[in-house]
């Protein structure tokens, strides 16, 4: 279905433009479909140039009837050369993925014993992570969880990035001790 977007006033223009469209649109589609095979892309760079067209009804309502058709030619040649150079610019943009590249997106489950170790080790964390000092927690949630850089972490614990290393370590050390479940490694530390 063709819409034709005539000034709402201008009734004369409207009917010009439907029997433009009448006379011509056998003409509009044969130009279109020498360059762009698809019919659903022909209707739509079709019903582009309608509106194009209509914005320069009172221009055409002027033009004896030789001019009329090459304009119009011209016209639906312009819309169906921008078509095709948009679609050359999604083409560049769009990447098919067969079956290979689907088995690299889709990342396998780990094997059960996998799994069965690594919940065990969230249950473990989970268990020792009250225990740990309110800075190394902090400051393991920074690093791990919100992947701040050595940085900002300096400039949260005020101090240099070289010594942020060494705290990480020792963090991560108090963290591992407590997933064990040697309490003593923090009792040892804090009363030394």
């Amino acid at each position: 279905m063709i819409v034709f977007t005539v000034p709402a006033g201008d009734p004369s223009g409207k009917a010009f433009m439907k029997d433009l469209y009448q006379k011509y649109s056998r003409l509009m589609y044969a130009t279109v479909l020498r360059m762009i095979p698809d019919c659903q892309d022909c209707e739509d760079i079709v019903q582009d140039a309608v509106e194009s067209l209509c914005k320069k009804v009172h221009t055409l309502m002027g033009l004896p009837a030789p001019a009329l058709s090459v304009y119009i030619v011209y016209t639906v040649k312009n819309r169906a050369r921008n078509f095709q150079r948009h679609q050359t610019v999604v083409d560049r943009h769009i990447v098919p993925i067969g079956n290979a590249g689907l088995e690299r997106l889709e990342s396998p489950d780990p094997p059960p014993e996998t799994r069965l170790e690594l919940e065990e080790q969230m249950n473990a964390l989970y268990r020792g992570w009250p225990q740990l000092p309110e800075q190394d927690r902090e400051l393991l949630y920074r690093k791990y969880v919100l992947r701040q850089d050595n940085e900002e972490l300096a400039e949260f614990l005020r101090c240099k990035p070289d010594s942020v290393r060494m705290r990480l370590t020792r963090a991560k050390r108090k963290a591992a001790a407590l997933m064990k479940g040697d309490e003593s490694h923090d009792r040892a530390r804090t009363l030394a």
